[in-house]
């Protein structure tokens, strides 16, 4: 039984499941770790989730604490060195990681530092909360999908699901997780460089034929990719099924990359496009598309940070 869990990231995607748990669990057995300068802030005005105000229970690195049953692990991929040191106090011989960090690399770089014994594979999607400082609006609350990197159904899995049950956090423990991580990598590659490339929503995504048909054949190199590094059963279905998911989301509702270029802040570019971009050259599959996105995100996150720094 998960009594204990610890959250680190408190962004768009950490609030809300910080959130649930702590209203099932309690807010004493579910702590936030931030840093002192950030446990000041928040203390004084709280997060403020839809409207209403809720007080987290801060701790920062230096407090001493017991080891977690779980850690769940929510923030952008340029801070998980931060996190993962952050974290550490809290890692004890059974507790479990779960990452819902996008990308393809945070688990095995959890797995070097904590071993794998620790580490569940994971990821959260269908989300379209939006944050602007400590405010963040949401009306879909996202699926988060996790399992063994075996694809095992073990105790700690089952424990897990339960939990998120009790919670009221939409979940689930599919077939063959490695596919599923890949899949959502290959919506990160496309819809959230694209978003954030042609300042385009959710809706836009999927309504305007331009943004859409870029959308599908940027999926389609990533696809290659999958095929060519071993990854079996990601193919034009899981092209559709993303088609219906941005679809069925809040019309103005905006991508995490187009929050971060529009907000001035670090992109997620060099886990998304610049990654695969990368991949294709080391596996020889040839990625046009995604090599001149993720060219010209670099530029967008320049211009977007010069602008901010300098109005």
């Amino acid at each position: 039984m998960i009594r204990t869990v610890s959250v680190i990231g408190i962004g768009a995607v950490g609030a809300i499941y910080a959130w649930r748990l702590s209203e099932f669990l309690g807010y004493d057995q579910v702590r936030v770790i931030v840093n002192q300068e950030r446990q000041k802030r928040y203390m004084a005005k709280g997060m403020v989730l839809n409207g209403s105000r809720v007080d987290f229970n801060f701790v920062t690195p230096q407090n001493q604490v017991e080891p977690a049953d779980l850690i769940l692990l929510a923030t952008k991929n340029h801070h998980l060195e931060q996190a993962i040191e952050d974290m550490r106090a809290h890692v004890g011989p059974e507790t479990m990681i779960l990452s819902l960090l996008n990308g393809i690399d945070s688990e095995e770089e959890l797995e070097a530092r904590f071993g794998p014994e620790h580490v569940l594979y994971g990821f959260t999607t269908v989300l379209d909360s939006t944050r602007v400082g400590t405010r963040i609006d949401f009306s879909t609350e996202g699926i988060i999908y996790f399992g063994e990197k075996r694809n095992t159904r073990t105790p700690r899995i089952e424990a897990l699901a339960e939990l998120f049950t009790g919670a009221k956090i939409n979940h689930v423990v599919p077939e063959n997780i490695e596919c599923e991580l890949w899949a959502k990598f290959m919506v990160n590659v496309s819809i959230n460089t694209i978003s954030a490339i042609t300042r385009g929503t959710y809706g836009d995504c999927a309504n305007i034929p331009a943004i859409r048909h870029l959308i599908v054949d940027t999926q389609r190199e990533v696809v290659a990719l999958a095929e060519k590094v071993g990854i079996e059963g990601l193919g034009e279905a899981y092209i559709e099924k993303y088609q219906k998911v941005f679809a069925s989301l809040e019309y103005g509702g905006k991508t995490s990359m187009l929050q971060d270029i529009e907000a001035g802040r670090p992109t997620e570019n060099n886990w998304f496009c610049v990654r695969a971009s990368k991949l294709g050259k080391e596996l020889g599959v040839p990625t046009p598309l995604i090599d001149v996105l993720g060219r010209i995100a670099d530029g967008a996150e320049a211009v977007q940070k010069r602008r901010h720094d300098n109005p």
